[in-house]
């Protein structure tokens, strides 16, 4: 028999061996249960977290004969399903199928009753990849489909997929799963396969997996083809280049020596041995929040990269507000990933910025015994005058728009506009788990779309949350985030709740003639972004002051 691997072999037959997505199987079952199947499904989410395994798991189980909480496994339905050749249940692949023809192929055969089971279902996976023709082709039958077929739609990036579509479907979306429970399910794998392991090797693993079960075993299976009598931390590391953390710790603490020679040997020899650069960031990141985690309450149970006694190692040396500075270099660091090629010299150059920055000066934590009073000498010399060090806030606020104004807005505001946009702000919890996006989720969650017209939108939370998001900088920044992502060319205004009720009470108050009437939104100046030459690259991560030599 040809060899399987590891995901395919231990993919879940069952609903009760799927990893995570608790609320979505639980919402599936009830359907069937209650007989109140949808003609059409989204399935949405990161790569891994079972959309496709549900979406099949959910077809075998519409069309077992005898289910009652699980497929029977006996019927002709479930035993055609295990062995793969279920005549109506039809796998689309859209990467590869995505044109009109391969669409009117599968609208042609929709009339059709299903051969075999009850119902004839068509799971589509990513089906963003379908061409904008085959996506308008799809739209007739996805609305109004023969009572015996069901659409189920896959996909990783849902943006990407019409808004008449998605208008048409359920929507799941899927969550990245947890690392316990990726780590339980590489465990009963290991035992069932009788191979010894390191517990430190499978966190190792979970934490590389980043929430996709599928990689987890990806992972796994590439470390059992180097050693595969054993899983060891140190083969892990070996394979995929990885440091340990008290290397890692080692090295952090070696930048805020300033030993600068010292650091650039030890970041250039673990680039020798395969040392992925992008991960290191990550990892310092994690010593860092881990940290400043244990230093509010020493909670040992919430540390995930370094250990109570390597975070109050750090704390003994760092100050908590050279942490926070550091926060800030690796978050920034991080974001630029993406836009260089040989991240080793942005990572060392960051490291140096650290290593010499304007806060070593700062006492650390941990402090030494007051010295004794001395005694006042009989003449005082006068005093100096200490100039005040005013520190400069970290974001000016743009001018809080005035009621009268937003009213306008809201006076031009129509429900259409805000159904639509409405659509578009769903999509934010996509950007939950996107590094380089995840501050703009984190800015508008808790927040809800009040009013939209064609040039602005109005969103409501509380008090801080609309300060935030009325900042010069996140406000400026929100609007190129929705125009590069969604095509959207409207200012966000935020209102906290009393200015809600402030405006519905003026909105009632306007006579009907005043409303509908245009109003002017001045908008930001989108900048196209240009290739940087290297001075400029130094400048725009040291700033204005740095010195460069030939």
């Amino acid at each position: 028999m040809a060899y399987q691997v590891l995901y395919r072999t231990y993919r879940p037959a069952k609903f009760s061996e799927v990893v995570g997505q608790e609320y979505i199987i639980k919402t599936l079952l009830n359907a069937i249960k209650n007989n109140k199947i949808a003609h059409a499904y989204l399935f949405a989410g990161p790569r891994g977290t079972g959309k496709t395994t549900i979406a099949k798991l959910f077809a075998k189980a519409i069309n077992c004969d005898h289910f009652q909480g699980e497929s029977c496994d006996s019927c002709p339905n479930c035993k055609a399903y295990l062995e793969g050749n279920h005549p109506d249940i039809i796998e689309l692949d859209a990467a590869s199928n995505n044109g009109v023809d391969d669409v009117r192929e599968i609208i042609e055969q929709v009339p059709y009753s299903p051969l075999l089971g009850k119902y004839k279902v068509y799971i589509i996976d990513e089906v963003h990849m379908l061409s904008t023709a085959a996506f308008n082709a799809l739209l007739k039958t996805l609305e109004e489909p023969p009572a015996h077929v069901i659409f189920i739609l896959a996909t990783t990036d849902p943006q990407k997929v019409i808004p008449t579509v998605l208008s048409r479907c359920q929507r799941y979306n899927f969550s990245k799963i947890n690392s316990y429970e990726i780590k339980k399910r590489t465990c009963e794998i290991l035992n069932k396969e009788q191979i010894p392991y390191e517990e430190k090797a499978v966190e190792e693993i979970a934490r590389m997996a980043e929430g996709g079960m599928r990689d987890a075993l990806s992972i796994l299976e590439q470390c059992l083809a180097y050693t595969p009598d054993s899983l060891k931390l140190e083969n892990v590391e070996k394979i995929f280049g990885l440091t340990s953390v008290p290397e890692e710790v080692e090295l952090y603490l070696q930048v805020h020596k300033h030993h600068v020679s010292e650091v650039i040997r030890r970041l250039r020899e673990m680039y020798g041995r395969g040392m992925d650069t992008k991960r290191l960031a990550v990892d310092l990141l994690e010593i860092v929040k881990d940290t400043l985690i244990y230093s509010d309450q020493g909670r040992e149970d919430l540390l995930t990269r370094v250990s109570a006694e390597e975070a109050e190692g750090i704390l003994n040396e760092i100050s908590i507000r050279q942490l926070l500075s550091d926060a800030k270099d690796l978050e920034d660091l991080l974001v630029k990933e993406k836009q260089n090629q040989n991240f080793l010299v942005y990572l060392e150059l960051c490291l140096i910025k650290m290593s010499s920055g304007k806060i070593k000066e700062q006492e650390p934590v941990k402090r030494e015994a007051e010295p004794a009073v001395q005694a006042k000498p009989e003449t005082e010399p006068t005093p100096v005058p200490v100039e005040e060090v005013v520190e400069e806030p970290v974001a000016s606020y743009v001018v809080e728009p005035e009621l009268e104004f937003l009213l306008a807005i809201l006076l031009d505001a129509s429900r259409d506009m805000k159904i639509n946009d409405q659509i578009i702000y769903n999509k934010l919890d996509l950007y939950a788990y996107e590094p380089e996006k995840r501050r703009f989720y984190q800015l508008l969650i808790g927040t809800e779309l009040f009013a939209s017209n064609k040039d602005a939108m109005i969103v409501c939370g509380d008090h801080s949350k609309a300060a935030d998001i009325n900042t010069k900088t996140n406000n400026e920044d929100l609007y190129r985030f929705f125009n590069e992502e969604f095509g959207i060319d409207k200012m966000i205004y935020a209102i906290d709740q009393d200015q809600k009720n402030k405006l519905i009470e003026m909105y009632k108050k306007t006579p009907p003639e005043e409303r509908n009437k245009p109003v002017y939104v001045e908008k930001y100046k989108i900048e196209k972004t240009k290739t940087m030459t290297q001075e400029e690259k130094l400048i725009s991560l040291f700033g204005e002051g740095v010195k460069i030599e030939d």
